[in-house]
């Protein structure tokens, strides 16, 4: 999860200085245009500049600083921070999805919960909206885990409460990222982003603080498919 953070966040900042960077290469020196005196410069400074004009012209090689010959090519910058977003949120999803099943079926094999509550879950394994609303229900923990507080940046820090609601509307805009990405309006920003990663992070904490309150002194076995959004 941090990963995919990390290359939203290289993405991002990327395109956010692509005009830059192509405007760098532009005027990488080249045949004669190369400095004569390179070998009496600062070691840092032929450094810097060596390594800056390699990277710029092996990055101009792939053509991503030419003319763009379609239109669909024109707004790059944009189109880059917009397929991160979708990739980035989309998976870290299916890392949610994917552990919150891990350990709630791992309770399920082991007969830790009460069998009615086992059946249900098993039935409902490869429906994921219903199975985290069984979960919110409190039918497995006696209480929702997908409950948590979140800080409200702003000149005058302010607290939110959040719950099921949340999560669902996280799930929903996955969806519609995967089927249907080109729907208007998404909101596709930053804040969104940060956002919904931390309530996933705090709401898999909880699954896992619930799992050990159940089954304390024991580790989830080996991982579980997923089911459909």
């Amino acid at each position: 999860s941090v990963q995919l953070d990390q290359y939203f966040a290289a993405v991002r900042i990327f395109s956010f200085h692509y005009e830059a960077l192509k405007a760098a290469y532009d005027r990488v020196p080249r045949g004669a245009d190369w400095p004569d005196d390179l070998r009496n410069w600062p070691e840092p400074a032929q450094a810097f500049f060596m390594i800056a004009s390699s990277a710029l012209n092996y990055m101009g090689t792939t053509q991503i600083f030419a003319q763009a010959p379609y239109s669909e090519l024109k707004s790059l910058p944009d189109d880059m921070r917009k397929i991160g977003f979708d990739t980035c949120f989309c998976f870290q999803w299916a890392l949610f999805e994917d552990f919150v099943k891990q350990r709630i079926l791992w309770l399920v094999a082991r007969s830790a919960l009460p069998p009615e509550t086992c059946k249900e879950l098993k039935r409902l394994n490869r429906r994921t909206a219903h199975f985290l609303k069984y979960i919110d229900s409190g039918q497995v923990f006696g209480y929702s885990p997908f409950r948590t507080v979140l800080l409200k940046p702003g000149w005058i820090p302010t607290f939110e409460d959040c719950g099921f609601p949340e999560l669902d509307a996280i799930r929903q805009l996955r969806n519609q990222l995967i089927h249907a990405p080109e729907s208007p309006p998404i909101d596709r920003t930053d804040q969104r982003y940060d956002r919904s990663m931390w309530i996933l992070r705090l709401y898999a904490g909880n699954i896992d603080h619930a799992v050990a309150a159940v089954a304390p002194g024991q580790d989830a076995g080996s991982a579980i498919p997923s089911g459909n959004g």
